[in-house]
């Protein structure tokens, strides 16, 4: 009778061949596992790389803008050079006689009305007032009476007359003299026994020119006509002008207030003393 094989020992001869079976299984599991981790943890780090460049590349260069030059600020030019502020070169005496002037008579503007208010000139001596030009004063009164008013009872030794400042700015130079002749030929008629001496109008500062119409150009025609006009009709004239000038032709800072076109009480010394000077000599 035929005797059969256990079982078990047919089972156990099968079973390394399964092992290794299992074992190459798991090996391909196991490299598919980790081929797929390493696509997963991989592929997005280079898919942004890729897409980084890519965008590095297409994006087109920014373009270069010019920036606009910043405005330059204008400035008004300059035509006339500042002035020197030395002093005036023309010899002037120190100091004045007030008895020499204590019968003289000054006509003017309101330049001239410095020459009472800082006290060197009694104000009953002066017939100034402002806004009198060479047109207006034979009309214009102060205390009730004109000029010639004036004139008439006072009966001067001198009369001094500086009249043109008010006028330069809006009335021709030789309009201004031909009202200056008739005005003076009628203080001739009414005191013909005084003395009349021309003043030349004083000149402005740098300063006050480059605001005001009274340039130092208008001033310096109206005095070269002033003085044809006292040559001609035999007019007695000082070149006050002249001397509280620099040598630029500008009124100097030594003489002139704040505002560029009146006098400080240094100039109204000065002209007196140079007015005496001259009338002595």
């Amino acid at each position: 009778m035929r005797r059969l094989r256990p079982y078990g020992k047919k089972e156990a001869s099968l079973t390394p061949l399964i092992i290794i079976v299992n074992i190459l299984i798991a090996g391909v599991l196991l490299l598919l596992v980790f081929f797929i981790y390493r696509y997963i943890s991989t592929e997005p780090d280079e898919q942004f790389t890729i897409d980084k460049e890519q965008t590095v590349i297409d994006e087109p260069e920014p373009e270069t803008i010019e920036e606009e030059p910043e405005p330059r600020i204008m400035t008004k030019a300059v035509t006339t050079p500042p002035p020197s502020y030395s002093a005036p070169q023309i010899f002037v005496p120190a100091g004045f006689n007030e008895e020499f002037f204590e019968n003289s008579l000054f006509i003017g503007d309101s330049i001239m009305t410095g020459i009472h208010l800082y006290g060197h000139i009694p104000a009953g001596n002066v017939f100034a007032k402002v806004g009198v030009n060479p047109e207006s004063v034979t009309y214009t009164e102060i205390g009730g009476q004109t000029a010639l008013d004036k004139a008439s009872d006072m009966k001067p030794v001198r009369i001094y007359i500086m009249l043109g400042s008010n006028g330069i700015a809006f009335m021709s130079a030789g309009r201004m003299i031909a009202d200056m002749e008739e005005f003076i030929e009628e203080l001739e008629r009414a005191v013909p026994d005084s003395e009349i001496v021309l003043l030349t109008i004083p000149p402005v500062t740098y300063e006050y020119e480059k605001e005001h119409p009274e340039t130092i150009e208008k001033i310096n025609s109206f005095n070269a006509l002033l003085l044809e006009s006292a040559q001609r009709n035999n007019y007695f004239i000082i070149d006050t002008a002249s001397i509280l000038s620099t040598d630029t032709g500008y009124l100097s800072p030594a003489y002139a207030e704040v505002d560029g076109l009146h006098f400080r009480s240094s100039a109204y010394k000065t002209m007196l003393s140079y007015i005496q000077h001259n009338i002595e000599n």
